[in-house]
């Protein structure tokens, strides 16, 4: 099974009855099977369906009635960036083929070319990383305790080479400093000390208040992990009710994006716009 095929498919029930559609889908550990399916309704509210109440999968997802408070299984490594053991970047994942019996497998795509490799060989953690055989990845897991598999020093070089390619657009705003001549040194007070020379009025205009970073919404974080939709290309173009447009055809999703689909209540149409097609 294509764990990317069941993500926009509607769920019914064995009568017919539409429950929602598909927002993610949950392996278990050992991504030997499906674990879970995070749902939501035609009111955008969120659902839990256990694996064990789907009844099969076709052109839509028909299930039962039971549901549970918070999804099992692991969040899905769609999306996630891949490196090999040595540290070089491999690509991103774009879809899972669940074991259902047999060897699970990843699918990683680098500048739209597409490989395999068995889920087996990689430890999952923030980024996934592949050895060369099962046996390698144990060793490596076994050496390094339980901490997960931290950002490879390649990763750390390739993120600083692209920060520095932005353009002066989206770089910090900080004016050039520039080198004053001291002739003769600040005036003294006084009591001997040095006074503080009055602020121009054109200064103090130019001054703005520091803005305070807001919290992170601990909904919006719980619902970036779900989707995992960050980096996705978008298919079609989706807007709001006003027609401004939320993503555009051709973007690659941000959280920025995420942000617009969520206030304009246009998520699910984001995420069957960005379904991976084969």
């Amino acid at each position: 099974m294509q764990l990317s095929n069941l993500i926009g498919k509607q769920i019914l029930s064995p009568a017919g009855e539409a429950y929602g559609y598909v927002l993610a889908a949950r392996p278990t550990k050992d991504l030997s099977k499906l674990s879970s399916l995070i749902a939501v309704d035609g009111e955008e509210e969120e659902f839990c369906i256990p694996a064990r109440a789907i009844l099969s999968v076709d052109d839509a997802v028909i299930a039962g009635r039971t549901r549970i408070e918070t999804p099992t299984g692991i969040p899905s490594p769609i999306g996630r960036e891949v490196f090999s053991y040595t540290g070089e970047y491999l690509g991103a994942v774009c879809d899972l083929l669940l074991g259902d019996g047999s060897e699970a497998i990843l699918v990683v795509t680098r500048d739209g070319v597409r490989t395999t490799a068995a889920a087996a060989c990689a430890i999952f953690g923030e980024h996934i990383v592949l050895y060369l055989d099962r046996e390698a990845r144990d060793a490596a897991a076994k050496s390094g305790g339980k901490k997960r598999p931290s950002l490879p020093r390649a990763a750390v070089q390739r993120e600083l080479a692209q920060r520095s390619e932005l353009p002066p657009a989206k770089r910090e705003n900080t004016p050039p400093k520039q080198s004053i001549p001291i002739e003769s040194g600040p005036p003294m007070s006084e009591e001997g000390v040095a006074a503080k020379p009055p602020q121009s009025e054109q200064e103090t205009r130019n001054e703005a208040p520091m803005s305070e970073e807001k919290p992170k919404d601990p909904n919006a974080v719980r619902l970036l992990n779900n989707t995992n939709l960050l980096g996705r290309t978008v298919k079609r173009s989706v807007f709001d009710n006003f027609g401004r447009p939320v993503a555009l055809a051709g973007e690659r999703i941000t959280p920025a994006h995420l942000a617009r689909a969520r206030l304009a209540g246009r998520l699910l149409a984001l995420t069957v716009n960005t379904l991976t097609l084969f």
